[in-house]
């Protein structure tokens, strides 16, 4: 595998990979959060600058709509409109044993994915949001409408929409069937997909991890695999090209190195039709795109 920044000694960007690779999944999970608490901290602090007379709730809301992209505000401004909520750094690793102990009181099986499942099994970073795949059944929405009504904001109809959208979901993977809840207090988002029952998700929830937190109220979350977490993120760049994407991508791979499972990645590339973005992943180049040479990409 070619290196991945060229301007990185290999000395030195082969220590890194060696410090990731010592560090516990837990462990990981513990700095992304610093790292969220500090990014907090100064969007804060820029906040608190250009509005200097906003009371603490007005710097709260201004806050939680920071964290959102342009695409995910309007949802998000009007379901956290009116909320008490507080300038607080957000803990996202607290909000997402959270989750995963409600869903595991109401019996039903998640996964954590997106960026935590990319902590979980390459570098730590900051995130805007948590991302969980529920395999959710139509007998189970009265439990889960219940279970996250008390500490997150939601429009119970976007639940039950996207119960209906399943079935297109299972036609087409570009189709997401999936919903938005944010936490009272912080307004952080949590991105709830529905599994579709399509092959590679049934795969997923075979293959999940449960990854223990020690000292953490709730104690445990179930995460996608490495394998899988690269194969999700790989379908998420074929259909939206993202640095942030493919730098995920390349520290699972340095990161986990000699411990994936290449036959299980290529079987599932060519059933997803990503075997080529497969290959220019595992040798450390991103696709070129039209007219270009294949581009290294920084990982730190």
């Amino acid at each position: 595998m070619q290196s991945l920044a060229a301007d990185t000694p290999a000395h030195i960007e082969a220590e890194i990979i060696a410090a990731l690779r010592a560090l516990s999944p837990s462990r990981k999970l513990e700095l992304a959060r610093d790292m969220n608490r500090m990014a907090d901290r100064l969007a804060l602090a820029g906040i608190q600058r250009r509005r200097p007379a906003a009371s603490p709730h007005e710097l709260g809301y201004a806050l939680a709509l920071q964290r959102l992209t342009p695409e995910q505000r309007p949802h998000g401004a009007a379901l956290l409109k009116g909320l008490p909520l507080m300038p607080t750094p957000v803990d996202p690793l607290a909000l997402a044993l959270r989750v995963g102990a409600l869903l595991d009181a109401q019996a039903i099986r998640y996964l954590v994915v997106g960026s935590l499942a990319a902590v979980v099994h390459g570098e730590y970073r900051t995130t805007r949001d948590i991302d969980i795949v529920l395999n959710l059944a139509a007998r189970d929405v009265r439990a889960l409408v219940e279970g996250l009504r008390e500490g997150f904001t939601f429009l119970p109809s976007d639940i039950t929409d996207a119960l209906a959208r399943l079935p297109e979901a299972r036609a087409d993977w570009q189709q997401r069937a999936s919903f938005c809840a944010y936490d009272k207090a912080t307004g952080f988002q949590i991105d709830v997909y529905l599994s579709s029952g399509r092959p590679f998700e049934v795969a997923q929830f075979q293959r999940g991890e449960v990854v223990d937190i020690p000292g953490e109220p709730g104690g445990s979350l179930r995460v996608a695999s490495a394998e899988d977490t690269v194969l999700a993120k790989l379908e998420c760049y074929k259909l939206a090209p993202s640095d942030r994407q493919w730098r995920d991508v390349q520290a699972i791979l340095r990161v986990q190195d000699d411990s994936l499972n290449h036959d299980y990645l290529r079987q599932w590339a060519a059933e997803l039709a990503i075997t080529d973005l497969l290959e220019y992943a595992l040798k450390g180049q991103q696709p070129p795109r039209p007219g270009d040479d294949p581009r290294q990409q920084r990982l730190f």
